[in-house]
């Protein structure tokens, strides 16, 4: 027993001073990769309240979250006052926006625009932001239910990400990143699968050690190491990457796969959910389709290369569809991608990406922000 002792106080103490040394050299490198995130029970995920940091993942950003759990540098109270008009915005990464500051956000750019051109009739208006890094359009539904419900917004802005969302939303597609997930019943009614609960990623971003990355570098590398392993959660294996297609062109085939049209029909009820959600909260609906970096190249010409690539595919599909299927349900919207690949293409600018990483590619920069904030407005 006392060896025994002796051996796990020397394992002990091997992993502490490991630690200790891996931390001095993560602080000497000026490593960071702060997470925001915290295990939610019904979304999944959530902003974790009074979270912040230095964003250079992509982009760069000193990000905030208030203590209400919005990357927003003001605490607003749920408690709607008087001569305020609130606009909810739900989405993804893109709402969330960690990749530039907060003023040059395509949400806080909106609120701005929308207050000079009296847009609420002499209402002050507040637009509050309940983006989350990898929500699916399933999960903004319960995020406007669960988390944006209570602020009482007079409108709920969906910002929807056909790159990614419409295979997020699907479990048969990308079924293996816990999430929760809605099927659709024989009926046409959504059933929720909430069994992302029990994952043991939820049970760790459950636990208040998760809190302690914001202090210690070393958790934040093995946060990063646990991102990059966990990025094949999000696709299959096998599949279409095999045929040289990666996951997230199937979005743009003209003639969708069997469970890819399952997807967007998915995709499509959860979009009239959101809003007959919305409505129950007497707020009006918008859907406002973003722009996947394929469809916005700086150089005209690109998108056609690219979808010659592809085959049978039109990079403008998916906007096309939801185009369509808004006419049908009779849903407000606005259509982002055509118009901000005709800005990109005469001003040769680049609206996504970052010299940091590559133009180009990823997220909006502050360009795409503003151009996307002007039409929505």
């Amino acid at each position: 027993m006392k060896a025994r002792t002796q051996y796990l106080l020397l394992l002990l103490g091997s992993l502490l001073a490991g630690g200790l040394l891996g931390e001095v050299a993560l602080r000497a490198v000026d490593f960071s990769y702060p997470s925001f995130q915290a295990h939610d029970v019904h979304t999944g995920l959530a902003l974790r309240p009074g979270a912040k940091g230095l964003w250079r993942e992509e982009g760069e950003a000193f990000v905030r979250v208030n203590f209400t759990g919005m990357r927003d540098d003001r605490e607003i109270a749920p408690a709607k006052p008087a001569g305020v008009f609130r606009i909810a915005v739900l989405g993804d990464s893109y709402a969330e926006a960690l990749q530039v500051p907060v003023d040059q956000t395509s949400w806080r750019r909106l609120e701005a625009a929308l207050g000079e051109c009296g847009f609420a009739g002499g209402r002050r208006v507040e637009v509050l932001n309940f983006g989350v890094s990898g929500y699916s359009t399933g999960q903004a539904l319960l995020a406007l239910q669960h988390l944006a419900g209570p602020y009482r917004p007079d409108m709920a802005l969906l910002a929807c990400l056909s790159g990614n969302d419409v295979r997020d939303n699907s479990r048969e597609i990308a079924g293996r990143y816990p999430r929760p997930y809605f099927s659709l019943a024989p009926d046409g009614t959504l059933a929720l699968d909430a069994s992302f609960r029990e994952h043991w990623i939820a049970r760790i971003k459950a636990s208040s050690v998760w809190a302690l990355s914001d202090h210690l570098r070393v958790m934040q590398l093995v946060n990063k190491a646990k991102n990059v392993i966990g990025q094949p959660l999000s696709a299959p294996a096998t599949g279409p990457q095999a045929a040289g297609m990666g996951l997230d062109d199937q979005v743009y085939m003209l003639r969708p796969k069997p469970e890819w049209e399952r997807a967007w029909k998915l995709t499509e009820t959860l979009i009239v959910a959101i809003g007959n959600a919305a409505a129950r909260l007497g707020a009006r609906f918008l859907l406002a389709t973003l722009s996947n970096p394929a469809q916005v190249p700086a150089q005209s010409g690109r998108m056609l290369e690219r979808a010659a690539k592809l085959g049978e595919a039109d990079l403008v599909y998916p906007e096309r569809r939801l185009r369509a299927f808004a006419a049908r349900e009779h849903i407000d919207a606005v259509f982002l991608a055509e118009d901000l690949a005709a800005q990109a293409a005469a001003r040769g600018k680049h609206l996504h990406g970052f010299a940091s990483t590559q133009v180009g590619t990823g997220h909006w920069n502050a360009g795409g922000h503003a151009r996307a904030a002007a039409l929505v407005a």
